[in-house]
């Protein structure tokens, strides 16, 4: 008699235990509107790359078009996303490159490294979702040298990073997903301002300081101080064309 009577608070209890766990992970799973469930975005972090990793330097093939491209020959800051067409989160990724692409000199690879994704596939994704953007396979070689300076979690595309290249050859890394505005913040933070013909305005001020050097080489030319050089010869031709 004992036993029976034990049994139903037992089970009882057992309920309400099962039920508070459902809630807890009803919280966890994002379920709850409340804002404990929201996640930081995500940080750049910077990743020691050599210049001529494969993936950087290697014809790869924009489906949407049949153009040959490289990442290295971008004027402008490059992502570099590893997805999967068949991936939600990926297709959330892109949704956002979706609103970034329009406002931001950028260039934005989606790369797929799963043999299901053929370019016949890559190319009705890109066009049903009017993404004007490249998509293109990754070879063996390109996944590999990924997997060397990203880590395994590459080849994964659910957790696969959001790779962003500069045009400085700064390159860095961040966890998806990343919503359109915070990563235009990133892409001014970590590459500079980008001016009108796509190269870094950095490098547009070198050109121009130059431009200064050649004209102080003309003015040291007509004080006297500066001996016969090749310099001299530019400095004649700048002379003539202003006369």
């Amino acid at each position: 008699m004992t036993t029976g009577r034990d049994t139903i608070p037992r089970r009882n209890v057992l309920r309400v235990v099962g039920a508070g766990s459902i809630a807890a992970l009803a919280g966890c799973s994002g379920t709850d509107d409340g804002e404990s469930t929201e996640e930081p975005a995500p940080e750049p972090e910077a990743v020691d790359v050599s210049e001529d990793a494969t993936w950087r330097t290697a014809s790869l093939t924009d489906v949407t078009s049949d153009e040959e491209f490289r990442v290295e020959d971008a004027e402008r800051p490059v992502i570099v996303h590893t997805f999967s067409t068949g991936c939600a989160v990926c297709r959330s990724q892109d949704r956002e490159f979706g609103a970034l692409y329009p406002n931001a000199d950028v260039e934005i690879v989606d790369l797929t490294i799963y043999s299901n994704d053929d370019p016949e596939t890559l190319r009705s994704y890109a066009n049903e979702e009017g993404y004007e953007w490249r998509f293109g396979t990754a070879t063996d070689e390109v996944t590999s040298d990924l997997i060397s300076d990203f880590g395994r979690e590459v080849t994964s595309s659910a957790n696969s990073p959001v790779i962003v290249v500069c045009p400085n050859d700064g390159v860095y890394r961040l966890e998806k997903k990343v919503d359109a505005e915070h990563l235009e913040s990133i892409l001014a933070d970590v590459c500079g301002p980008v001016d009108s013909s796509g190269s870094d305005e950095t490098t547009g001020s070198g050109d121009s300081g130059n431009s200064s050097d050649a004209g102080n080489s003309s003015d040291s030319d007509d004080s006297g101080d500066a001996t016969d050089s090749d310099d001299s010869g530019d400095a004649t031709d700048s002379d003539d064309s202003s006369a």
